[in-house]
């Protein structure tokens, strides 16, 4: 494939990822009933009262003390100037306002697929595919629910909600930012980290959930370049071990001191400024925001994960059988175990034939072939993106809200797609069959 055909295929595939993401969010940009629903919320009456009373002395506040809506303790300055823009256009015609959101979540999509065209590697037009797939997994993460908030698509909410444009505009500069520091990385624009430093600023000015975006170019650059860019230390001949950072730390350590310096002045800037507080527990919150529907299933008693775990380890056993049974033992075992482990932990053998019940075990049960899958990885660009994954939670730790699953839907969208792209392309070398001699047996 030529490089005028390559560059047409990634453009065309950019627009079908845009495609995606304002399809599957124009109902909420459309309905009156969706619009009526969210512009009720106190942040959208709110955002627009001030906007509306807004004079010179405000637009000062903005960069020296509280946003736009001066009785909620947030230094985001580049928002209230959003906000207040978008005032200047709109008014109170709020479908203006969510029209934007529209816009900006098709560009994140577009991010997001070339962001993902990037980091998985093999052939272009099967990382293509992959890529696609994210943004499809990106429009369809459902959020918890909340206040005025019904269970729904996550990006369908924050596009409806528009107030949530703080947290798109800074994702999408922050995707835009790794993406500029990926071509400094592969040497494709010898700018590249200056420009990707301009928007991680911008991003930050947006809003605070852009501090974790050093501990992601990190993971970024340690993907790219390997186990070497986190060394400390380096041999001399003649003076022995002498300290000289790694790439990664070289990046990274700068944006991070300017980070804590930001934290550190942000309640002078805003006194009494809400900020990212740990939680207690620490970890039960974390592991909440991770694994936020299978921790809800929990509620629902422990006979699910239970089968989930027993339905994973059968899969397994049976992919790895030296002799495979037919699969019709399978789907038996699968049934009376199932049944079995419903009647002792629950009482009732009949909740695997419940839908809700059975939606409930599939979520269960991919998330463990996920971890058994996991297990046998061994390229460093599917664990750097869980990584990044994980990472990416820790903002939200001291704060809560549905739109905050936002920034983190993205990323899971590019993990989940890498899984689903590692397999393929252990398909096509042979690779995963893990035991290549094993045959099925007629039953």
């Amino acid at each position: 494939m030529s490089a005028d055909q390559t560059r047409r295929s990634i453009i065309a595939g950019a627009i079908l990822a845009a495609a995606i993401g304002l399809a599957a969010t124009a109902y909420g940009v459309f309905s009156p009933a969706v619009l009526e629903h969210y512009s009720d919320s106190p942040d959208s009456v709110g955002i627009a009262r001030w906007a509306e009373q807004a004079g010179p002395e405000d637009i000062l506040r903005w960069w020296t003390g509280t946003w736009i809506q001066a009785d909620s303790y947030y230094y985001r300055p580049l928002s209230s100037m959003l906000f207040w823009a978008e005032y200047l256009l709109f008014g109170w015609n709020f479908q203006g306002h969510v029209f934007i959101s529209w816009l900006m979540h098709g560009a994140i999509c577009v991010c997001v697929y070339l962001l993902a065209l990037r980091l998985l590697p093999g052939p272009l037009w099967r990382s293509r595919l992959t890529g696609l797939l994210a943004v499809v997994l990106v429009n369809v993460r459902l959020g918890p629910p909340g206040p005025l908030w019904p269970v729904a698509p996550v990006a369908f909410s924050v596009v409806a909600w528009w107030p949530a444009q703080t947290d798109q505009a800074s994702l999408l500069l922050c995707l835009f930012s790794l993406l500029m520091l990926d071509r400094w990385l592969q040497n494709d624009d010898p700018h590249g980290l200056t420009k990707a430093a301009l928007l991680w600023i911008a991003a930050l000015l947006f809003k605070e959930m852009s501090v974790i975006l050093p501990a992601l170019a990190g993971v970024l650059i340690v993907i790219r370049r390997g186990w070497a860019t986190l060394r400390v230390f380096e041999r001399d001949p003649e003076d022995g071990r002498r300290l000289r950072p790694g790439l990664a730390w070289r990046v990274t350590i700068p944006p991070t001191i300017a980070v804590v310096i930001f934290l550190a002045i942000r309640p002078l800037i805003v006194p009494g400024a809400w900020g990212m507080e740990l939680s207690d527990p620490f970890y039960v919150r974390l592991l909440y925001l991770m694994f936020a529907r299978p921790y809800a299933i929990l509620a629902e008693g422990w006979w699910l994960p239970t089968a989930a775990l027993f339905t994973a380890l059968c899969l397994a056993a049976w992919v790895r059988a030296p002799r495979r049974p037919s699969v019709v033992w399978l789907v038996l075992a699968l049934v009376i175990g199932n049944g079995a482990i419903a009647q002792l932990l629950a009482g009732n053998f009949a909740l695997i034939t419940i839908p809700d019940q059975l939606a409930d075990l599939g979520t269960l049960t991919l998330l463990a072939l996920g971890i058994i899958v996991l297990a046998h990885v061994r390229e460093l660009w599917v664990w750097g993106l869980l990584a990044i994954a994980v990472l990416v939670h820790l903002p939200l730790i001291g704060v809560w809200g549905p739109h905050y699953f936002y920034w983190p839907g993205a990323f899971w969208a590019i993990f989940h797609a890498g899984l689903v792209h590692w397999l393929l392309l252990r398909w096509d070398d042979g690779t995963l069959q893990w035991n290549p001699d094993a045959q099925p047996r007629m039953a």
